[in-house]
């Protein structure tokens, strides 16, 4: 069986594109989160022009037909494809055959529904007939209907990998967790030899973000206290987001092997009768698969009272006593997404051998059986170590948990950069 490695990651997030930036801000205790609006939820926001969309004249036309989901996708994974040192603008650039993709996306309207109200604005001052404007602008009404993901359409443009291109949805997601298992899969078996793993969190509906406080209660304060893990948390507070990961065999038949950035040892997601059983047994059947126990934990770590609570039973007995950290108090809880960030982040902490502390964490609820979590600054953890991500699908009627295991290279540039600038 061929090892899997991690060649490029992608971030698109509040602070930034890359995942170095959000790294910073863990590492510095920022909290990205902006004032509540008219509603009482604080939101993690990203700046929608800082998105960069592919050059040339079909990148022109094809924006037509994308939506702010499809914007971010594509931004991410060409983040990822640049950090594996492969150009998506080069001409002939593609893996038509042995590339593929895995998107984790959630439940959300047609493309029409974001199109429209800016057409209606358009209409206002554009000097074209209405009909002229509609036929040259409104995409295809039935052509959009007719694919199944869209957004994956679009992350297979712009990467030339078309081979295998498939989407997790619904309750195997967990974070972007059931993406990547189902990508580990289609590596193993040999159908392929690189899988882009694309999930994005675009802004929720306000029918949207009712729902999920109904179903378990969102944080309405962005401060202090309000933390993952904290005494006095009270309820997961949101965030936006975009994240790509590419994965790759180490010794591919038709190249030579790529450099990698970290070792992806196993994934798994589990849907059980309840969310705290789901969650224990993903870690369980995690580290089983990659045969040995983590040197540190990026927990789900969303802030509501309940989640954490279960996820602290579920794992901390089988990690023991690591160090713990969580992004959600710094970038809040990108749903779809959420699990494929933290991956992202944790690659750069196994990287700079540093992990970075719990946002908006100042007392440690004593009921959560202790777990060790870094607070105030980053803590050194061994680069050539292993760490666990855990995803878990938002609200108490969720019963699907997933788990990974990455890790570390030896010798990688990126300790010595982390050693050398403890020296400074």
């Amino acid at each position: 069986m061929s090892e899997v490695i991690v060649t490029g990651t992608g971030v698109v997030s509040p602070a930034g594109l890359g995942t170095e930036p959000l790294w910073s801000a863990m590492a510095a205790g920022r909290s990205l989160f902006g004032p509540a609006g008219p509603l009482p939820w604080p939101v993690a926001a990203v700046d929608r022009a800082a998105v960069e969309w592919p050059p040339g004249k079909p990148w022109v036309d094809n924006r037509k037909y994308a939506n702010l989901a499809a914007h971010w996708a594509v931004g991410a994974a060409r983040l990822a494809l640049r950090q594996a040192g492969r150009d998506p603008d080069s001409p002939g650039w593609g893996d038509p055959e042995r590339g593929g993709t895995v998107m984790a996306v959630g439940s959300t309207g047609d493309e029409l529904g974001d199109v429209m109200p800016r057409l209606a604005g358009m209409a206002l001052d554009d000097p074209r007939p209405l009909a002229t404007l509609l036929y040259e602008e409104v995409p295809d009404y039935s052509y959009i209907r007719g694919i199944p993901s869209q957004l994956g359409q679009f992350v297979c443009m712009a990467t030339g990998f078309r081979g295998s291109n498939v989407a997790a949805y619904g309750e195997v997601a967990a974070g972007g967790l059931g993406a990547l298992a189902l990508a580990l899969r289609l590596l193993e078996s040999g159908e392929l030899d690189r899988v882009l793993v694309v999930g994005v969190a675009p802004p929720s509906s306000v029918t949207a973000l009712h729902s999920f406080d109904q179903d378990e209660p969102i944080g309405t304060e962005a401060a202090p206290g309000r933390g993952p893990f904290d005494e006095e948390r009270a309820g997961p507070l949101l965030g936006q987001g975009a994240a790509a990961v590419l994965l790759e065999r180490a010794a591919p038949a038709d190249a030579p092997a790529p450099r990698a950035l970290a070792r992806l040892l196993a994934c798994e997601t589990v849907v059980a009768a309840d969310r705290a059983s789901a969650t224990g047994l993903a870690v369980r059947a995690a580290l089983r698969r990659a045969g040995s126990r983590p040197d540190h934990w990026w927990a789900h770590g969303s802030g509501s009272p309940a989640a954490d609570r279960e996820e602290c039973s579920a794992v901390l007995p089988q990690v023991g006593a690591v160090p713990v950290t969580s992004s959600k108090g710094t970038l809040g809880l990108a749903l779809e997404c959420s699990a494929l960030i933290d991956t992202a982040l944790a690659v750069e902490s196994l990287r700079r051998g540093q992990l970075p502390p719990v946002g908006l964490l100042r007392r440690p609820d004593p009921r959560l059986g202790g777990p060790d979590t870094v607070t105030g600054a980053a803590r050194p953890v061994p680069g050539s170590g292993t760490a666990l991500i855990t995803g878990i699908d938002h609200g108490r009627s969720s019963a699907s948990a997933g788990a990974l295991v990455l890790g570390g290279v030896t010798g990688e540039p990126g300790d010595q950069r982390a050693r050398g600038e403890e020296e400074l």
